[in-house]
């Protein structure tokens, strides 16, 4: 007999509480999914963080006291870096710099706040697996617009502690492409693709694919 499967633990920090509240449903309608509290600003956000420990995080990123892109940092720089969560920021504006500074800060995808309800659940579930999310096509396009050179100068080889294979997937994952592509691409299966990115992420100090984007966009690496 299977195990029980053990349900994805959100949080909903908005401070719109009619459409946190619609999103808490829309989290507690699936079986795999379980909301585990609201707040409505940063300062709430870290708090609940500490006391709940959610898996995934949908961070909206305007808000008062601590607004959300504030709070990314914060969370992230406290959680444990084996564990910490993954955070969806939450936007009413697609093309937003903000957007691309909450995932140059770590969280790991965006939604607008009028997606439909499908594309939300994808979003939670393939920010918990550290999968493609269905807005990453619009990420990589928000880092070609707002991507600029590191201030300090690069070092000449950012990738020398990553093996061969790595590079090559390194170079596909920061054109965007995703681990199935990038499987069929390189005649591997899907799960070998995914070892290699964690590898390559634990190695650079990343937390998402989109994190390889920015870091190569800013490293001028985009085909290394």
């Amino acid at each position: 007999m299977s195990e029980p499967t053990v349900p994805i633990r959100v949080a909903v920090v908005d401070d719109q509480r009619l459409f946190s509240s619609g999103m808490a449903m829309l989290v507690e309608s699936q079986p795999d999914l379980v909301c585990v509290g609201t707040a409505t600003n940063g300062q709430q956000a870290i708090a609940l963080v500490e006391q709940e420990g959610p898996d995934v995080i949908l961070m909206d990123l305007r808000m008062p006291v601590i607004n959300g892109l504030e709070a990314t940092r914060l969370i992230l720089e406290q959680a444990p870096p084996d564990g910490p969560p993954r955070i969806v920021a939450l936007t009413t504006i697609r093309r937003d710099e903000a957007v691309y500074s909450a995932l140059a800060a770590g969280a790991v995808a965006f939604l607008t706040k009028d997606a439909e309800p499908e594309i939300v659940l994808a979003t939670i579930r393939a920010a918990h697996a550290g999968a493609a999310f269905p807005t990453e096509s619009s990420a990589v396009d928000l880092v070609r617009e707002f991507a600029a050179p590191a201030a300090s100068p690069v070092p000449s080889d950012v990738l020398h502690d990553l093996t061969g294979r790595e590079r090559e997937i390194f170079s596909l994952v920061a054109r965007g492409l995703s681990n199935a592509e990038i499987a069929e691409s390189e005649f591997v299966s899907e799960a070998t693709v995914k070892s290699h990115v964690r590898s390559l992420l634990s190695k650079l100090g990343l937390r998402s694919r989109i994190q390889v984007v920015i870091f190569a966009y800013e490293n001028a690496l985009v085909g290394a």
